[in-house]
Order: structure tokens, then sequence, then C-alpha cells
């Protein structure tokens, strides 16, 4: 049976990266989902993960009534439900604060709330050094790991606002391996 992986992009710079990342997943025979917040979608269209996972991506807590599909009546539950892996990236320190204090207002967050209790939660942040190193980014991302969550990154680097330092999202595929290492 393949490993199902559910991939959760926000709205960070680096939600481009997340393309390889749910390539590699595909390519690696992992029947991969992804799920976008709105503001994920201004970053990197829909479309382009459809079709590299050929599934629905869903953008939405709320359902399109013309169907009867689970997804499309409950995108909050289902594939969340079924997810042997939940991957957050890029993760931004809106949607690490979501995460942190169980909030579910958007299709990311609110599908968090949703996994079972043996899926695995990975979450890679990426933002500028100056909100990583906030120290309430950095008591949400502790509070994450506490809940059982696993970090990647981020790396020290360039960062696309210009300034240098950590808040990178490490590599796709430096994600892609630890995400298989969690399902395999």
């Amino acid at each position: 049976m393949k490993p199902k992986v559910l991939v959760g992009i926000t709205g960070g710079v680096a939600a481009y990266k997340t393309a390889e990342i749910v390539s590699q997943l595909v390519k690696a025979g992992c029947d991969t989902r992804v799920i976008m917040t709105e503001s994920a979608t201004k970053f990197i269209a829909p479309l382009t993960f459809a079709a590299l996972t050929r599934q629905k991506v869903l953008t939405s807590v709320f359902p399109d009534t013309s169907s009867g599909d689970m997804d499309v009546i409950y995108p909050h539950l289902y594939p969340a439900t079924e997810a042997d892996a939940f991957l957050v990236a890029p993760a931004t320190a809106n949607a690490i604060a979501k995460l942190a204090n169980g909030m579910g207002d958007d299709i990311v967050s609110c599908s968090a709330l949703s996994l079972k209790s043996d899926c695995k939660r990975i979450f890679c942040p990426a933002m500028n050094v100056q909100m990583w190193e906030n120290p309430i980014v950095e008591d949400n991302a502790k509070k994450l790991l506490h809940y059982g969550w696993h970090q990647i990154g981020p790396e020290k680097g360039s960062l696309a606002c210009g300034t240098s330092g950590y808040g990178r999202m490490s590599s796709p595929t430096v994600i892609t391996q630890i995400v298989l290492n969690s399902v395999l």
C-alpha cells in the first residue's frame, strides 16, 4: 500500500520550492495530496500541484456542494484523516502560530486538527530572520515540538527579502528524504 502524504502549503515565497518536494514524493511512490491556504495561492498556483499529483488541490474548508465526494463535502477531514504523514512547507510564522495554538480557520490549520494520532507531523519554517528570531515565533515552534511535530530547518543563508540569516526553508531533497524516512 502506498504511503499517504498530505502536503500543506502556506503563504510564503518559499512555496515554489514545495513543487519539487511534491514531485519527488510522487516519484517515490507516495499517494501525495496537496492543500493550500489562500495566501499560498498568491505565490504559486494550485494547478501546478494538481498536474504533479494528478489530484484535486484543496484550498478551502468550505465545500463545493455540487459534488458528493468526501473530500469535497468534508475538505477539512479528507484527506487529513487518512494521511500517514502531514508536511507543512513552507511553514510561515502565521501557520506555526495557528498550528501551535489549535486554530483551524483555513484548510491547512483545520486539516492539522483532523489528523489521526499516529500521523507523522512535520513543519518546515521559512520566513525573514527577524520573524524567525521573534520570541513568540520561537515559543510557537517549541510548542509544536512538544506536541510531537518534527521540525526541518530553517537554514541560514540569503533570504528573499534581501537579508541573511536563519529563516531559509531547507532544501527540497532534504525535506523529501525526511518525509520518506517517516513513512517507509
